[in-house]
């Protein structure tokens, strides 16, 4: 395995499969972020498709691109691999990078099972390269901030959470591109993408959660296809609602749905005082930032009388930062560079990935048996 990084100042070499100027989401976070970024440098572009590869490269001033994912994992002008793709490719692109001794950052979900991400994260430590995945809420300024007035103990013990996360897709109706979310089989789902994200920025606030209850149903067992009208199978849950306990004692309730009114909103409440997180310009990804963070406190140390409730003040603003998601996806990317500079593994990496997909299948598996169960 390639040490580089490890000392020096030379820049991570590094190569994107899923590169093309056409993934929006890596054209609009990981490419910004890591150009932007003094600890990377874009090297490798790789694509499905060699016009689309060759078009990106130009456009970055990067001279090697490819229309074979292998060769860029081959590649001597590679330290790190970043997997920008549909999730269903990512197990094989991870395992071959794994194989070169390649760093890699993979966006979430990093499987389509648990089994699946267990295995690469046993792989990794193996190899001893560095990884991460791409939970980048936890780069959240709120969400830090609220962690932060919380572990101080500004609302006292906290009690309980409830969160909602909507979004109008993954519902009754999609876009061409996204007709994939709504199988099972492909694994990222509404459970999978809205509700890993959110039940991990919960988690990195309040700690984890130690058991659950949850109910799956759906509203649309077809999605009508926007701009063609065909109408294609869905067998994937758009009503989701999660009840369970963190390891602190405290309660939580959750709701995810799809193809409703864009919302995120997680509200904790503690003994001395109230803590709200939303998200004004939501599209029920709360891993997109933009999120404000609003405090109420009791001037007694005790909520009074019914009735004499505290105005809400708001505490921190996201909002006024334009490009909030790039910065939090480069801060993501640059905890990874740390890692592999100092040899330290304090970026969520595989294990922490495999961790949140053992969650969802718990909630899956209490959906299907009715039975309430504790995370493993």
């Amino acid at each position: 395995m390639k040490t580089m990084g490890s000392a020096g100042s030379a820049k991570i070499r590094t190569g994107i499969i899923g590169g093309s100027l056409n993934n929006q989401w890596a054209s609009r976070t990981h490419i910004p972020a890591l150009t932007q970024s003094t600890c990377h440098e874009i090297t490798v572009i790789a694509t499905s498709n060699m016009a689309s590869a060759k078009e990106s490269a130009a456009a970055l001033g990067v001279s090697q691109a490819f229309d074979d994912y292998r060769e860029l994992v081959r590649s001597e002008n590679v330290d790190l691999v970043v997997v920008s793709v549909k999730v269903p490719h990512h197990y094989e692109m991870i395992k071959e990078a794994i194989a070169a001794g390649k760093h890699v950052y993979s966006e979430w979900p990093l499987t389509v099972t648990s089994e699946e991400a267990e295995e690469l994260a046993e792989l990794a430590s193996q190899k001893g390269i560095h990884h991460a995945v791409g939970l980048q809420a936890r780069q959240s300024p709120a969400l830090l901030d609220a962690k932060n007035r919380i572990s101080r103990g500004d609302i006292g013990r906290v009690l309980s959470a409830s969160m909602l996360v909507s979004t109008p897709g993954k519902g009754g109706f999609t876009e061409q591109n996204a007709i994939y979310l709504l199988q099972e089989k492909y694994g990222a789902t509404l459970l999978s993408i809205n509700g890993g994200h959110s039940l991990d920025a919960l988690s990195f606030v309040l700690g984890d959660l130690k058991e659950v209850y949850a109910t799956m149903n759906s509203n649309y067992s077809e999605a009508k296809v926007l701009g063609t009208g065909e109408t294609v199978p869905k067998d994937t849950a758009d009503q989701i609602m999660v009840h369970g306990m963190l390891e602190s004692g405290a309660s939580v309730s959750v709701h995810i749905q799809g193809g409703t009114y864009p919302k995120f909103e997680l509200e904790i409440q503690g003994e001395k005082g109230v803590i709200r997180l939303s998200q004004p310009q939501s599209q029920g990804h709360v891993q997109f930032g933009g999120l404000v963070a609003e405090q109420a406190l009791y001037p007694s140390g005790h909520l009074g009388s019914y009735g004499d409730q505290e105005t809400l003040q708001r505490v921190f603003d996201e909002t006024e930062d334009g490009s909030v998601t790039v910065n939090q996806v480069l801060k993501a990317h640059q905890a990874l560079a740390e890692d592999i500079r100092q040899g330290t593994f304090q970026a969520p990496g595989f294990y922490e990935a495999a961790r949140l997909h053992r969650l969802l299948e718990t909630i899956r598996q209490s959906a299907l048996t009715g039975e309430r169960l504790s995370i493993i």
